[in-house]
């Protein structure tokens, strides 16, 4: 067909005239609840839904529409009749940071922020009421985190460092963060002195190495100065640093300064190996909480009283998208067999020596867990993975002869759909939970267990 022709009657996008543009306007709005993503829902007289960010449920606000959007959004001018559950952010940063999408709201409201919205999705994807949602709380709502991630710029010789703004690219400087923990907090002030002279941008990866000393791991996109390097090196050889991870933009290896890796304590209480760059949980308490309570979903009697950690599983157990091994030292322990699945070549490797060093058998597969074949023997499968959720392991679980599935998700859409797919296969959900990973912000860790039903396969 030639260039620049179609068949007779098929419309062209390009005959449609462009939407006009609406111009912004100030609404008295009621909000109803709170969406995945943090903003508060309420809807205009025609019912056209508008998230208002900073906001929380029966609150009357007054906010700037913008129609233009889809969905519509407000932006927040003044709340007329507040929340009882609205509270005063305790952190200075909160409005250009945004990072802590909730600090406005109260620890109870937040967690049952998270499990209504849960609770909704995975209700609208099964089709069925889910089991009564039980929340764990966070043991620290500040100071909480032992690892995170900054931004990085460096420009006219000042490095700067913080989160990205709401919505955008651009640096929130912040030279405090409350929710980070002590042991990490000086990363804030050590950081752009050590890269002082360096221009570009780069994300930096901080947390607790060996010794509980900080381990550093950039991503830089332009020029380090000469001076950087040698003021890294220098913190890694005093010991200041347990170790440090470079990897500039186009280059095919990082350069590495002694020992990058993270090391937490494990959820049997011996140090866990976390590769460098690769993903671990927020919080070490937070960490341990969730392996322990995954063990305990994935063993067949699930509500029988526990001897121990070491007790945590039985039958074959498959794991995919398995990490650095976090949740592996228990499920491993006490199974007929196991195997842990994850694509990280580094991850895998960690997750091996952490096996091997606690004396656990155990076979650990370096390949895509998403496209790995359930093989037939397997009991249950536990699975965490990424914010994309896990259609292909979905797929597989669906179609495979296992009884039991532990599903670890971060984002409660892509849960709510792999839900779906698995009670159309013929599984139950039987326990539903949200764990406070993230307190203060919109994100919420969820576990949720399913049995196969009788007669199903």
């Amino acid at each position: 067909m030639p260039h620049g022709t179609r068949p007779a009657g098929r419309p062209d996008r390009r005959d449609k005239p462009a939407r006009p543009k609406q111009a912004l306007r100030t609404e008295l709005l009621h909000i109803e609840n709170l969406a995945a993503g943090g903003a508060g829902v309420a809807r205009l007289a025609d019912r056209t839904a508008v998230f208002v960010p900073g906001t929380a449920p029966g609150e009357r606000v007054e906010a700037e529409v913008d129609r233009n959007t889809r969905p519509a959004r407000g932006r927040l001018l003044r709340v007329i009749e507040a929340s009882p559950d609205r509270v005063d952010p305790t952190c200075l940063h909160v409005d250009a940071c945004g990072g802590c999408d909730f600090m406005h709201l109260s620890q109870h409201a937040q967690e049952a922020a998270h499990a209504e919205i849960v609770r909704s999705a995975v209700a609208h994807a099964t089709g069925e009421a889910p089991p009564a949602i039980h929340v764990h709380a966070a043991h620290e709502p500040l100071g909480y985190r032992t690892r995170a991630r900054l931004y990085v710029r460096g420009e006219r010789g000042r490095v700067r460092i913080g989160y990205r703004a709401p919505g955008s690219h651009v640096l929130a400087a912040t030279p405090t963060c409350i929710v980070l923990a002590s042991s990490i907090a000086g990363a804030l002030d050590e950081i752009p002195a050590v890269l002082a002279g360096s221009t570009g941008e780069g994300d930096v990866q901080i947390a607790r190495g060996a010794g509980g000393r900080l381990v550093v791991d950039v991503s830089w996109r332009g020029e380090i100065a000469p001076a950087a390097w040698t003021a890294i090196d220098r913190r890694v050889v005093e010991g200041a640093w347990a170790g440090a991870r470079v990897r500039m933009e186009g280059a095919k290896t990082p350069a590495v300064f002694g020992d990058p890796r993270p090391v937490l304590e494990g959820a049997d209480g011996a140090p866990l190996v976390i590769a460098a760059g690769s993903f671990a949980q927020s919080s070490d308490r937070g960490a341990v909480l969730l392996a322990r309570r995954v063990a305990e979903l994935a063993r067949a009697d699930v509500d029988a009283p526990r001897e121990g950690a070491g007790e945590a599983t039985n039958g074959h157990v498959l794991e995919l998208f398995a990490g650095s091994g976090t949740l592996s030292i228990l499920l491993a322990r006490g199974a007929a067999s196991f195997v842990a699945v994850e694509s990280d070549e580094g991850a895998a490797r960690s997750a091996r020596e952490n096996l091997a060093a606690r004396d656990l058998a155990g076979k650990v597969v370096a390949t895509d867990a998403d496209a790995y074949p359930i093989p037939p023997r397997v009991d249950v499968v536990v699975l965490d993975p990424p914010r994309a959720g896990a259609e292909g392991a979905t797929a597989a679980i669906a179609a495979s002869r296992v009884q039991r599935i532990v599903y670890v998700a971060c984002d409660p859409a892509t849960l709510a759909r792999d839900l779906g797919v698995l009670s159309r296969a013929g599984f139950a959900l039987t326990h539903l939970e949200t764990v406070e990973l993230f307190p203060q912000t919109s994100h919420v860790e969820t576990v949720a267990r399913l049995v196969r039903r009788r007669g199903a396969r």
